[in-house]
């Protein structure tokens, strides 16, 4: 049977990410103050919690949080995509501070951590499909955080020779990381409910981006010392991607395996 589209929750969920971000800013990047806004944030997220946990076909299938590997997947991609939008934002203001460079010789520092992870990008695919997901996963995500832990130690003084070096090895960890977190996301589910599972996992993703931007705007406020804590601050959060995702699974244990064939019977079926 055709169920109708969630509407409520696609708008609850709307509301819950815009106010997020809005009351990070609005907190300085403190999410602990206790804030009008912040239990109304709550409460809507309570809500829902409860909606979707009830709808047959709900907007985010929170059910799927049950199992680790899905859980690790989403909890990487929301952390490295935290570290790495806040620094390629942050990027863009140091230098511009610093040296006063124009836009396109900022973008070409940028290519640093772009082009390496699309460079890279094949051989992460590679290395998952051949030694599976999680040893390319977390050495990447460790790769991640180890071009990432220079910035943290120069701070807004970081020469551009470091700062290039860090960018490139940060990018190359990305690019060896990503096969393998999306890949064990989709196999953490029934082929069937794929679909479903890639929408979270983009959601994940954005939510990481988002609350690493907003952050990123309230820290910057303290000048130099800003950058050293927006550095510190993508550091730690890409070293934690890399702890979350040693819950990835190499590939699909014997029951999920037994869950997929029965989901392409049924899909062929239908």
């Amino acid at each position: 049977p055709v169920t109708p589209f969630g509407l409520l929750g696609a708008v609850l969920l709307s509301i819950l990410l815009v106010g997020a971000a809005g009351l990070l800013i609005q907190s300085h990047g403190s999410v602990l103050i206790p804030s009008i806004g912040g239990l109304f944030l709550v409460a809507i997220a309570a809500f829902f919690v409860w909606h979707e946990w009830r709808h047959l076909d709900p907007v985010s299938q929170l059910r799927f949080f049950g199992r680790r590997s899905f859980a690790a997947a989403n909890g990487a991609v929301a952390l490295s995509n935290l570290a790495m939008y806040s620094t390629m934002l942050a990027v863009p203001i140091l230098l511009s501070r610093q040296n006063d460079w124009t836009s396109a010789e900022t973008g070409m520092v940028l290519m640093a951590l772009m082009a390496t992870s699309m460079v890279f990008a094949p051989l992460g695919g590679f290395l998952a499909d051949r030694w599976g997901r999680r040893r390319p996963a977390v050495g990447g995500l460790l790769l991640l955080t180890l071009g990432l832990l220079p910035l943290a130690l120069a701070g807004g003084g970081v020469e551009l020779p470091t700062l290039v070096g860090s960018l490139s090895v940060a990018g190359i960890g990305l690019g060896l990381a990503w096969a393998g977190i999306q890949t064990s996301a989709v196999e953490a589910v029934e082929p069937r409910q794929a679909g479903a599972a890639s929408g979270i996992y983009s959601t994940s993703r954005y939510l990481g981006s988002i609350v690493g931007s907003s952050v990123l705007i309230s820290l910057l406020k303290d000048g130099e010392d800003g950058f050293a804590a927006v550095f510190f601050m993508v550091t730690a959060a890409a070293f934690l991607s890399a702890l979350v995702s040693l819950g990835l699974k190499d590939r699909p244990g014997h029951r999920e395996e037994v869950h997929e064939t029965a989901g392409r019977e049924d899909w062929r079926r239908a």
